[in-house]
């Protein structure tokens, strides 16, 4: 979708920005006359129409990681957090070859010090493309950096789109806002897909195409699964040596998990001490894993052009959908991530900035 006049780009805008670390409620002031950012080198200025908010949003918001995000240089105040994109470019850098203003784009901010929780952002370019028209701007919002974090635990855990077909992979958590769109490119690639969902969340999985659904309220998904392939923590890594336990030995099965101690680490002890904690203890658990000839990653979300593309080009087939619970107006940010952080939403909560 394209548009042939070019927008008027005010010099300021609305943004929801954070004063300081600590409770939504406390720390969210949404203002009206922050400054509109201009695209660098391989950048694009996005006209935002709407985010969503993910679980990482709320930590960050109370201090999560912030020794780490203060080495790269990703910190201070006001803070605009958000990572999802889903608007219309406006302007482009120099060096932006394959982007127009006026296209209508989707993707995943990489970590910055302002975020997508504003009516423009700044991106590279490379990390969004073109938003699938079968797609609404808030179903966009909703999907690709839910499905980039996952899609490195995937990857961690050796799983690829060319082996996909006929391999069984166990999702925690089927029913979040990661799980929905994981479960569903999983399915589509041609996998056996496990699950688990509360009562309200069984039958949504089904109908994303689960082939088995576990109630963690009522089962233990380690006492009727057995030789899965992979394996992906999404929710709770208590239950990491149970998620271990289903996998078969041998070479092209692994684990890989979104919920890992490494910022904790760093937090808790500094950069140096929790840095070394972090590397023996995930050296550790990958030598135990080796043992048994399968791989073991702590995954972080990441740029990835190539998943990206492949997310529009399932949305676009239909063969993925968004799934959201909840939308927001940016001005009641705060309320979205309490939503959030109650842990109970089916799918994503999505913030309307249009």
């Amino acid at each position: 979708m394209t548009s042939s006049t070019t927008p008027t780009i005010p010099s300021h805008m609305r943004s929801a920005q954070a004063e300081r670390f600590g409770a939504a409620q406390d720390v969210f002031q949404v203002v009206d006359d922050a400054p509109t950012p201009t695209p660098g080198v391989d950048e694009v200025l996005v006209r935002q129409r709407a985010t969503s908010v993910n679980p990482i949003d709320c930590r960050r918001r109370g201090g999560y990681g912030q020794k780490l995000m203060k080495l790269r240089g990703l910190t201070g105040f006001p803070l605009v957090l958000g990572n999802d994109i889903s608007g219309d470019v406006v302007a482009v850098g120099s060096g932006v070859t394959g982007l127009k203003s006026g296209d209508a784009v989707f993707g995943a901010m990489r970590p910055a010090p302002q975020g997508t929780y504003s009516e423009y952002c700044v991106v590279k370019a490379d990390d969004v493309v073109a938003k699938p028209e079968g797609l609404s701007y808030r179903e966009a919002a909703a999907l690709p950096y839910a499905f980039l974090s996952a899609w490195a635990a995937l990857k961690d855990a050796g799983f690829r789109p060319e082996n996909a077909a006929g391999k069984r992979v166990f999702l925690q958590g089927g029913s979040g806002g990661t799980g929905v769109v994981t479960l569903q490119i999983c399915k589509a690639l041609g996998a056996h897909v496990a699950t688990t969902a509360g009562p309200a969340g069984i039958e949504l999985c089904e109908s994303l195409g689960a082939d088995q659904v576990i109630n963690y309220r009522t089962q233990d998904f380690a006492e009727q699964l057995r030789d899965f392939d992979f394996a992906v923590c999404m929710a709770d890594d208590a239950e990491e040596r149970k998620m271990l336990g289903i996998l078969r030995r041998g070479p092209g099965a692994g684990y890989g998990t979104l919920v890992h101690p490494l910022m904790r680490f760093v937090d808790e002890r500094g950069l140096f001490l929790g840095g070394v904690q972090a590397v023996a203890t995930l050296l550790g658990r990958r030598l135990r894993e080796a043992l048994s000839r399968r791989s073991y990653g702590w995954s972080l979300f990441g740029p990835d052009r190539a998943a990206l593309e492949l997310l529009a080009r399932l949305a676009a087939e239909g063969k993925v959908r968004a799934v959201i619970d909840k939308t927001y107006p940016l001005s009641e940010i705060a309320a979205a991530q309490e939503y959030v952080e109650r842990g109970r939403s089916k799918g994503k909560v999505v913030v309307d900035i249009a």
